[in-house]
């Protein structure tokens, strides 16, 4: 079993709206390990969903593609991930500009509700992601471990 990040790692989310400059305001609380440079994917493996990444991840994930890729698959992955990329410069405040293209992908419609993860933000229109959930629900939770094992 992978051990837990060594970071600083809040749960939780928070529905914000877009400003009308396409800014979203990510949460203080959320905002600790991420610089003022982010990186938003679209992801491209099914899910409608932005992922945003501290620069440290983006090239970590960025640079894994070589371990799992080579020759042309390599070249073709590499194009895929950079072209589905962009970086944003959170500003003072805490926002970021999520363009209308990325929007769009991810049908955010105004409002994105931001889901904290351990390594990464997402960034979900929440229909989309409750749809989701509950399309899961069939998923055999009984092997999940809620207690952290000092009882």
């Amino acid at each position: 079993m992978p051990a837990a990040p060594q970071q600083q790692c809040y749960g939780g989310c928070e529905l914000r709206k877009f400003d009308q400059v396409n800014r979203l305001a990510i949460p203080a609380k959320f905002r600790s390990r991420y610089g003022s440079t982010v990186y938003l994917l679209k992801n491209f493996l099914g899910d409608k969903c932005i992922i945003m990444y501290s620069e440290e991840a983006y090239l970590k994930v960025y640079n894994n593609i070589a371990n799992d890729y080579s020759g042309a698959e390599l070249a073709i992955v590499q194009r895929l991930f950079t072209q589905s990329s962009d970086m944003a410069t959170m500003d003072k405040a805490g926002r970021i500009t999520v363009s209308e293209e990325f929007q769009k992908f991810a049908e955010l419609e105004g409002e994105a509700l931001i889901v904290n993860s351990p390594d990464r933000i997402e960034l979900w229109n929440k229909d989309n992601l409750d749809k989701k959930l509950e399309a899961a629900r069939n998923i055999d939770l009984s092997r999940f471990n809620i207690s952290p094992g000092i009882l």
